[in-house]
């Protein structure tokens, strides 16, 4: 039987559907993770088949397990991650032991935001930025950004709105970098200029060098103690036709990475200096994602990620396109959760197709610092963009979190 192996994977969303996809494509499934849970519920999660534990940060580690499933006899027709930390390795496998012709090389670049920053530096797309690098510049670096406040403050290794700090003045940023030294002392700090305007996310699959754009989701960010993204709606009223200058800017980005078959999302900002690269990441967005695409146009996203990274052209063939928002539930308030009531009667809304809602009784719940930190959604389908989100919206009114303060 032909075997995918998974480098790590979530519970839920887009990493786990990639397994589920591979199931349903009918191969053997493969796990290697450093998570115990996927051993100790192994009933849970019956689409995977055969689990490893290992440590993950470990690349020997990896290529030694690796080892033995080949000595073992098993055909693994590909290697492959829908997590950062593992994409550039199960892209490299794949390419070197498989011989499917995976462009690993730009992987490693999308992953660290520096790194991409300064390989893109001359371009139209990329904002101003500055990379701060030692502690002992400092007082001479922030002097020279003293005119371009409000800034965005960044760890190199931040995804999902984690260590993504909003600054308005040279107190705030001192504070910030402060902030995010403590965590690593090592890294440096990524500055970038903060932009006005509405903001996409853009599913992208590259097969032999055609780029196809798989999904155009707009994005409803909430400002907090940091940008969370809370709605997304993908919907038949946005089309690249609709956006001038988006599909050019899509294929320039690609070419400039020449990424020649792989899938990547770019999250891009609509300026008035144009179309600006927020970031880059080199496989599809997490989440409902994959869920959201589905019901918005009838094909399953991390399936097709599925066929490309076994050698077969994907098929992004629309069946239907209709208007789907995904509305994400977060809490205002710290304090352990008592319990979570109304997820019945939010099914039963109008244009509701799915409640999901992930934290468990007494667990500790905050106001989010990272996308992580958002407690379930609510997804819709509706004629229109506005009548979506107007469902969604009001299934999660259903949807209340008893909490004990802490």
């Amino acid at each position: 039987m032909k075997s995918i192996v998974f480098l790590g994977t979530n519970k839920t969303g887009s990493s786990y559907e990639g397994i589920k996809a591979a199931k349903r494509l009918g191969f053997e499934t493969i796990l290697l993770t450093n998570r115990t849970i996927f051993v100790e519920e192994r009933e849970e999660y019956r689409e995977i088949d055969d689990v490893r534990l290992l440590n993950l940060s470990d690349t020997d580690e990896i290529l030694s397990a690796v080892t033995d499933l080949i000595e073992e006899g098993k055909e693994v027709v590909c290697f492959i991650s829908f997590l950062d930390e593992y994409i550039y390795l199960a892209a490299l496998l794949t390419n070197t032991l498989c011989n499917i012709p995976l462009t690993y090389e730009p992987l490693q670049i999308m992953t660290d935001k520096i790194l991409t920053r300064t390989y893109l530096a001359k371009k139209e797309y990329t904002p101003f930025f500055k990379v701060l690098i030692s502690n002992d510049t400092i007082d001479d670096e922030l002097n020279q950004l003293k005119d371009c406040f409000p800034l965005i403050i960044k760890s190199p290794q931040s995804n999902g709105s984690r260590d993504v700090i909003l600054v308005e003045n040279e107190w705030e940023c001192r504070k910030g970098v402060k902030q995010l030294r403590r965590k690593n002392s090592e890294l440096p700090i990524l500055v970038e200029e903060y932009l006005e305007g509405p903001q996409y996310l853009i599913e992208v699959v590259v097969y032999d060098s055609n780029i196809s754009v798989a999904a155009i989701v707009e994005q409803e960010v909430t400002k907090g103690q940091r940008f969370i993204i809370t709605g997304y709606s993908v919907c038949p009223e946005l089309y690249l036709e609709k956006l001038p200058g988006l599909k050019e800017t899509i294929v320039t980005i690609i070419e400039d990475f020449k990424l020649r078959n792989g899938t990547c999302h770019l999250e891009l900002k609509l300026t008035n200096k144009g179309w600006k690269l927020i970031e880059i990441n080199p496989r599809m967005a997490g989440g409902a994602m994959n869920r959201m695409i589905e019901e918005a146009f009838g094909y399953n996203l991390a399936e097709q990620t599925i066929r490309l990274f076994t050698g077969l052209e994907p098929n992004l063939r629309k069946k239907h396109n209709r208007a789907i928002y995904t509305h994400y539930l977060i809490v205002g308030l710290v304090g352990k959760l008592l319990k979570v009531t109304g997820c019945e009667a939010a099914k039963e809304q109008v244009g509701v197709l799915e409640v999901f809602t992930k934290a468990k009784y007494g667990q500790l719940v905050t106001p989010p610092r990272s996308m992580g930190q958002r407690y379930g959604y609510v997804l819709a389908a509706g004629d229109s963009k506005d009548q979506a989100r107007e469902y969604a919206l009001n299934g999660a009114r259903q949807i209340q979190f008893y909490l004990q303060p802490v």
